[in-house]
C-alpha cells in the first residue's frame, strides 16, 4: 500500500512524504534522502541538452530510485516512511522570507498578499503560485525565490517534528524504528539521534556514503577535491552553491564547523547497530577518508562494549546509485537480522 502524507513545520513549511509497505506493521523504517534529490533516491547519471528542444534532460541511474527498490524489499514486514526534506521533492520551499519581502516591495502587494505568497511557497502550492504570477518578472521571482542556506540542524528539527506528528498522521504508534540515511540525510539522522529521547525506539541505522567526513567535505577541503573545492570557492566568494535543490552557503559551513567535533564523538558512542556502505569510486566522500573515520568509530564502540558497526566498501559511485545489488540485499538482511536478534533475546 502507498499513502501520501504531509506534516506542517512550526515555520509553516510543509513536509510531504509517503507511508508504504505493510501499514499494519508495528515496525517502521524511516528513509532520509541525499541533497539535491527526493524520497526516491534516483541519482543523476548525466544531464544532456536535447538539440531539438534546447532543454536539459536528466538521465537517472535508477528511474524509480534506490529507496523505491529497498522499500519493495521490506514492504511485507515493515511500514516505510519516506519524506522529501525541505526544499526537495514535493515539500515546501525553504524561502528566505526577509529577502523575498524586499523584492516584493517592488510590486504593489499588501501585507496580507505577501503572507499569501509565503504560504504558497512554504506549501509548494504550484497552482496558487501560478495564479499569483501575474507577469513574467513576478513569475520568475516566485518560481525561483531567494532561499535560505541549507541547514542540517533545521532539517533534523523537521525530522523530530515529523516523528512527533507521525502517530496522529498514521493513526497508530510504532514499536521499533530502523533508520536509513544517504549523504545529506545521514547527517540529518545523526543530529536527530543526538537527542536521547529520539533513540528510544531506534533498532538500527543504515548509512549510504555518509557525509561524516566533515574536515574533508567542509572544514578543510583540499584544493584538489574537485566539485567540493569548487563549491567552497563559490561559498567563500559570498554566493550560494546550488546542486539541484540543495542550496549551501556560508551559514551551512559555519553550522558544520560548530557541530562537527561533537557530532563525531556522539556518533562514536551511539549504542545502536550501524551499517555503513561506501562506494570505492566515490569522488565526493573518498573511501580512504571514510575508512579512516569508521575505523575510529568501530574501535571506540568495540572498546566500550557498544553495538557493532558493520562497514562495507563496494564498487560504486557516491551514494551507490550504480550498485543496487548486492548492496540493497545486504541492507535488507541487516535490518531483518536486527529484528530477529531482538526476538531471540
Amino acid at each position: 500500500m502507498n499513502r501520501e502524507v504531509e506534516f506542517k513545520m512550526p515555520d509553516g513549511l510543509v513536509i510531504r512524504g509517503s507511508l508504504e509497505g505493510n501499514l499494519n506493521s508495528d515496525n517502521l523504517v524511516v528513509m532520509l534522502h541525499s541533497g539535491g534529490y527526493d524520497r526516491h533516491e534516483q541519482g543523476i547519471k548525466e544531464a544532456k541538452k536535447n538539440p531539438e528542444t534546447g532543454k536539459t534532460e536528466k538521465v537517472f541511474y535508477n528511474p524509480q530510485g534506490n529507496y523505491y527498490y529497498l522499500t519493495n524489499m521490506l514492504k511485507d514486514d515493515y511500514c516505510v516512511l519516506r519524506i522529501d526534506q525541505r526544499n526537495h521533492g514535493k515539500s515546501g520551499k525553504n524561502v528566505d522570507v526577509e529577502k523575498l519581502f524586499e523584492k516584493l516591495n517592488e510590486f504593489d502587494f499588501s501585507d496580507n498578499q505577501k503572507q499569501e505568497i509565503i504560504q504558497a511557497l512554504h506549501e509548494r502550492d504550484n497552482k496558487k503560485i501560478n495564479e499569483l504570477s501575474t507577469n513574467e518578472e513576478l513569475g520568475m521571482l516566485l518560481h525561483r525565490p531567494p532561499l535560505k542556506d541549507m541547514s542540517f540542524v533545521t532539517m533534523s528539527k523537521d525530522l523530530e517534528e515529523v516523528m512527533n506528528q507521525l502517530s496522529n498522521v498514521a493513526g497508530k504508534s510504532f514499536k521499533m524504528i530502523d533508520y536509513v540515511g544517504t549523504c545529506m540525510g545521514s547527517v540529518v539522522l545523526g543530529l536527530y539521534l543526538e537527542n536521547e529521547k529520539n533513540r528510544e525506539k531506534a533498532n538500527s541505522i543504515t548509512l549510504f556514503s555518509p557525509l561524516y567526513t566533515f574536515d574533508y567535505s567542509f572544514n578543510k577541503t583540499p584544493e584538489d577535491a574537485g566539485l567540493l573545492a569548487k563549491k567552497k570557492q563559490v561559498i567563500e566568494s559570498g554566493k550560494q552553491f546550488r546542486l539541484g535543490n540543495a542550496v549551501e552557503g556560508k551559514s551551512t559551513y559555519d553550522e558544520v564547523a560548530a557541530f562537527s567535533d561533537r557530532f563525531i564523538e556522539d556518533f562514536k558512542n551511539l549504542d545502536i547497530p550501524t551499517f555503513c556502505i561506501q562506494g570505492k569510486s566515490d569522488v565526493l566522500v573518498p573511501e580512504k577518508e571514510q575508512f579512516k573515520l569508521f575505523t575510529e568509530i568501530m574501535n571506540n564502540r568495540k572498546q566500550k562494549g557498544l553495538s557493532d558497526v558493520y562497514y562495507a566498501q563496494i564498487e560504486g559511485v557516491h551514494c551507490l546509485y550504480d550498485s543496487l545489488y548486492p548492496c540493497l540485499v545486504e541492507v535488507s538482511d541487516f535490518i531483518n537480522g536486527n529484528h530477529q536478534l531482538e526476538k531471540t533475546i
